[in-house]
């Protein structure tokens, strides 16, 4: 278990990681795979969230998902793309995390995962959180703490809070 006050310097509140959906490139389950090619060869990433027309998550895709789809034994057969959907090749169970979840829950599905996407109880997506951004923060605290004043402040904290417990 982290300790509460350990969690609170690093990521209060959570949100503060997750990246809201409104900011993070996606495709549709019903768009085609050439619709697919098109997003992810303009964004930095190398897989994107697939969304339901009611902004539910249905799936995360990438490149290499959508050649495979057109690849055969011969040839690939570029034609095919405006033909099959993405829903027909994503991956179908992504790694999540629904709102209010622990943040260890986060860290731990951060140390195989990119990104994880972060869902209501109803299944709506609400973005990603990625691991990027969480290196970032806790980079940023080990700075914060390496300093004298910050670290003796921070151990005064933990020392209250072990002696509240107790």
């Amino acid at each position: 278990m982290i300790d509460p006050l350990l969690e609170k310097q690093i990521v209060d509140p959570i949100e503060k990681l997750l990246i809201p959906a409104d900011n993070v490139a996606h495709v549709l389950d019903t768009n085609t795979l050439s619709h697919g090619m098109l997003i992810l060869s303009t964004v930095k990433y190398s897989m994107i969230p697939v969304l339901s027309t009611k902004s539910k998550l249905m799936g995360l895709i990438n490149m290499p998902m959508m050649i495979n789809a057109v690849t055969t034994v011969e040839a690939i057969e570029i034609e095919k793309m405006d033909q099959i959907l993405i829903r027909d090749v994503m991956e179908k169970d992504p790694v999540t995390i629904v709102e209010g979840e622990p943040f260890e829950k986060i860290l731990h599905r951060l140390v195989d995962q990119n990104f994880i996407c972060m869902i209501d109880h109803e299944g709506n997506f609400k973005g990603i959180i990625t691991r990027r951004e969480l290196l970032k923060r806790i980079n940023h605290f080990l700075h914060e703490i390496s300093i004298p004043e910050k670290s003796k402040e921070l151990l005064v904290k933990l020392t209250l809070s072990e002696n509240l417990i107790s």
